[in-house]
């Protein structure tokens, strides 16, 4: 029997999409301040934080999502892992879930950013945390990051995120598969959403009555580049694509409805979207012992 007090100390949060179930995995936060956001000013951005009731801090939410049926055990991102203190809960909370490593059988990778793939190898970058998994990734990620030219010509602050995901890249060599477009899994599409990265992608579960989009960094600060998509962050590769592909996704979701989650959603994981005159609202979904 599932104790809901751990659960949800632990961050933990579950959706039932068709045949799969979606728990939300908190893997901590990155502390980062607002100055790296370009569109807005680091007191109006704090102004719209404290607005919505929420604390007055510029730290941001980290997940990763975790995927559980058709005889499939799949982790969407791996979080932080703890390096320069960003999340390193992910393995934690997989423990209380009842998840073995082990049983992991797929990753799928919105990018690979650090705070998305610092949980996937151990002390020793060649060592797999998920070592029966099989990794996916859209080809333009895998290109981006494993080109000499990118790195030699990123700034310095930069070439650690090159180390990193080539890291990871390296740990899980023979199993890593790229794709451009089409199922990963059963029932789980990829879609390409790029400007964050050449190959930051989506993942959208389809389960007939019910979908779910994990749409990864479409947004840093939902309670902020939500009602305002023109704000961009400093880790965009292209900050006028990431905010057009923001646009349009907060487009389409609000019209359609679906249930969304993210990398950086607040807590518990999964929202909704409106149109809300010429800008958007976001409504986050109630975190719930049952499954919904």
């Amino acid at each position: 029997m599932t104790n809901t007090n751990n659960w949800q100390a632990a961050g933990l949060n579950r959706r039932k999409i068709g045949d799969y179930i979606v728990t939300a995995i908190v893997d901590g936060v990155v502390s980062v301040p607002f100055d790296l956001l370009s569109g807005i000013g680091p007191d109006e951005a704090m102004s719209m934080t404290v607005a919505t009731g929420r604390h007055p801090s510029s730290a941001m939410t980290v997940s990763a999502y975790l995927i559980e049926g058709k005889s499939r055990t799949i982790l969407v991102d791996g979080g932080g892992g703890g390096i320069h203190g960003w999340g390193g809960r992910l393995h934690a909370s997989l423990a209380t879930a009842n998840v073995n490593p082990l049983a992991i059988d797929q990753i799928l990778l919105t990018h690979a950013h650090p705070d998305h793939v610092g949980g996937l190898v151990g002390a020793l970058p060649s060592a797999p945390q998920f070592p029966n998994a099989e990794i996916v990734m859209h080809d333009a990620e895998f290109a981006f990051w494993s080109d000499d030219a990118n790195l030699n010509q990123a700034p310095d602050a930069m070439k650690p995120f090159f180390q990193a995901a080539r890291s990871v890249f390296e740990a899980y060599g023979a199993r890593r598969r790229t794709v451009s477009a089409g199922q990963v899994a059963p029932g789980i599409v990829i879609e390409h959403l790029p400007g964050h990265t050449p190959g930051h992608s989506g993942y959208r579960i389809d389960g007939g009555d019910a979908s779910l989009l994990i749409w990864g960094d479409i947004v840093h600060y939902p309670d902020i580049q939500v009602p305002r998509p023109d704000v961009t962050i400093a880790f965009d590769a292209d900050p006028q694509a990431a905010a057009e592909t923001r646009k349009k996704m907060l487009e389409r979701v609000s019209a359609t409805g679906e249930l969304v989650a993210g990398m950086h959603l607040n807590f518990p994981g999964f929202a909704r979207l409106s149109k809300k005159g010429q800008s958007f609202e976001i409504r986050h979904e109630p975190w719930s012992a049952e499954l919904i």
